[in-house]
């Protein structure tokens, strides 16, 4: 009971966190959008290149003790600047994702599962700042296409069983599309006359299981982690 207590305080402080984040941000944005309507204001376009890593876990129902698995992401990213602060920015990236699952009780290796997507994330994009220098901040839904499954132990002798004790070793995830809900912060430093430098830290959820839960025993199966990329942007349209 006091476990169920304890989560429940825990859920309440995190919802109120964010709510009150979100109100900040709107109070300090909408008297800029307000107030600026009468002046004429230029739309920014930009387009870039991130690279960067990310460190992963799966969510499983009932739990797997996992160690935090890191990989790569690299991708392109594109952003129209509507409205003072606001725009929308979308992405195409190549995304890996994945888990490794600490060693069984009596064994010394780890199995390993990687997962190599076609990520399409498009998030609402804001800033706080000016030209020089812009605290960022993106959020929205993503899609992403499995390009390809991998998995194995670590070390890699003598390999996952043929009668592996857990079920899904060995085995292909079975959702080939994943839905994801991400967001993050970032800077971003402008130079006049060559772009921009920028730093992101974002974190993601997967809506949707990796294993069919009419296979095996595992629901939830989730993916979730934190990303941190470096992007170089360039403007479109530069003003004057």
């Amino acid at each position: 009971m006091n476990n169920q207590i304890t989560a429940r305080h825990s859920t309440y402080l995190t919802q109120l966190s964010c709510t009150i984040l979100a109100g900040l941000l709107l109070l300090y944005l909408f008297p800029q959008i307000a107030f600026s309507q009468n002046k004429p204001f230029k739309k920014e376009f930009y387009i870039g290149a991130k690279g960067g890593m990310t460190f992963g876990s799966v969510k499983f129902k009932p739990n797997v003790e996992q160690n935090m698995y890191s990989s790569n992401t690299a991708g392109l990213l594109f952003r129209m600047i509507s409205e003072p602060h606001v725009g929308i920015q979308t992405e195409l990236n190549y995304l890996q994702k994945g888990w490794q699952e600490k060693p069984l009780e009596g064994s010394t290796q780890q199995y390993w599962h990687k997962l190599n997507y076609l990520e399409i994330p498009v998030m609402t994009h804001a800033s706080l700042g000016n030209k020089g220098y812009r605290f960022t901040f993106n959020l929205g839904p993503s899609v992403a296409f499995l390009l390809s499954d991998s998995q194995g132990m670590n070390p890699a002798e003598p390999g996952i069983p043929a009668d592996p004790l857990i079920p899904y070793w060995g085995q292909p995830i079975d959702l080939k599309v994943d839905f994801l809900f991400t967001g993050g912060v970032g800077s971003e430093f402008h130079f006049k006359r060559a772009g921009a430098i920028s730093v992101d830290a974002r974190v993601y959820y997967s809506l949707t299981n990796l294993y069919d839960t009419d296979k095996y025993a595992y629901d939830p199966s989730l993916t979730k982690g934190i990303q941190v990329t470096l992007a170089y942007i360039f403007r479109m349209n530069p003003g004057k």
